[in-house]
């Protein structure tokens, strides 16, 4: 049965309606699709938004096929389809024991009185932009000691509109923030107990860095989720203690001589500005948004530790840089002002500079 469309009304209703990263439960979303919700996501529609107090109560169009926006109703999206709009309703009972086997990815197992919630999809609100989201920017960072920060890094660049997020190592990265980061690679023998632990009790995974980013994706109504990776698309870095991630050294010369046209232009986020002759810095940094403006090629922005780049990566970026004219440069320096920034502020201040001119 084809549905009429929503009319603007209904329409204008559907922006103060939860909205449901529904990625992990389900591949497509169509018209009539039907998606099976997490425990997680359950919880949050039944007990902190207090949807379906009628479960009984199904939605059923009127006799001109029409469906009525309600308290249950809810936006869902998978970072592929666009954005729907979904009526809710309980799976029965019987239907429930067989769909609990066909999910295999969920935060915690179902228990005695919980319910399972079917969204139906019903209407398209919003279009796949692939173009846009091919677009969006790579967010290059080592990674931060204190897990509040990381958490803050995260959310605020996936509002931001970061596409990729990619932690690496420079000389200057904390052993702490790499053990917290890679997890169990890290973990050392406890000398009581004769198990592996982390040193800090401080674990943030790539999983919880990436359920940040479903969050803030659901809150800020971006279609998409920033992909969270270690791999960058060149071949690997050398073996070694820290091979999971790559290097600065490392990255800075593959990006350089692996790049041509089609691909992304790196941008090196430097701390302090070329007007100041005193602060050492070459000429070949140029200010932030005279790059952005002046490139129309898709970018990533490297940016610095805790305590800023090493005299050694320094040396390497001068030389890098120096090598090439502004305009078909792979590798660029770029200032973000005079102040010494922290670095989740920094990637902020970069993707927001991004975000103005994209927008424009």
């Amino acid at each position: 049965m084809k549905l009429a469309p929503l009319d603007a009304d209904e329409i204008k209703k559907c922006w103060t309606l939860p909205r449901l990263y529904v990625g992990d439960n389900h591949p497509t979303l169509a018209a009539g699709s039907s998606v099976s919700l997490s425990p997680e996501q359950t919880h949050y529609l039944t007990k902190v938004m207090r949807l379906l107090k009628k479960r009984k109560q199904q939605h059923q169009p009127d006799e001109n096929n029409h469906i009525t926006v309600d308290r249950d109703c809810i936006r869902i999206f998978n970072g592929h389809d666009g954005e729907w709009l979904a009526t809710l309703r309980v799976l029965e009972e019987e239907d429930i024991s067989s769909d609990r086997n066909s999910k295999k990815r969920k935060r915690r197992q179902p228990r005695q009185g919980d319910i399972t919630i079917v969204a139906d999809c019903i209407h398209q609100l919003r279009v796949q932009d692939r173009a846009n989201d091919d677009a969006r920017p790579w967010l290059i960072f080592a990674p931060l000691k204190k897990q509040s920060r990381m958490k803050v890094l995260v959310e605020k660049c996936t509002e931001l509109g970061v596409g990729t997020i990619l932690p690496i190592i420079s000389d200057r990265t904390e052993g702490s923030a790499i053990q917290s980061l890679l997890g169990s690679s890290y973990m050392k023998e406890d000398e009581v107990y004769g198990t592996k632990r982390n040193a800090k009790g401080d674990d943030m995974s790539f999983e919880k860095l990436e359920f940040q980013a479903v969050e803030a994706a659901e809150q800020c109504e971006r279609l998409t989720i920033p992909y969270i990776t270690k791999d960058v698309g060149l071949h690997p870095p050398e073996e070694g203690l820290d091979s999971a991630l790559w290097k600065v050294h490392d990255i800075v010369k593959q990006w350089d001589s692996s790049w041509d046209e089609e691909k992304r232009v790196l941008l090196i986020c430097r701390e302090r500005s070329t007007d100041d002759a005193s602060s050492g810095v070459k000429a070949s940094v140029v200010p932030l948004l005279h790059a952005l403006r002046s490139n129309n090629n898709r970018v990533a922005f490297l940016v610095g530790p805790e305590g800023g780049w090493s005299p050694d990566e320094e040396t390497l970026f001068d030389e890098i840089c120096s090598r090439y004219k502004e305009i078909d440069s792979p590798v660029k320096c770029v200032s973000l002002g005079t102040s010494i920034l922290r670095a989740e502020t920094a990637s902020m201040l970069a993707l927001g500079a991004w975000a103005l001119v994209h927008d424009d």
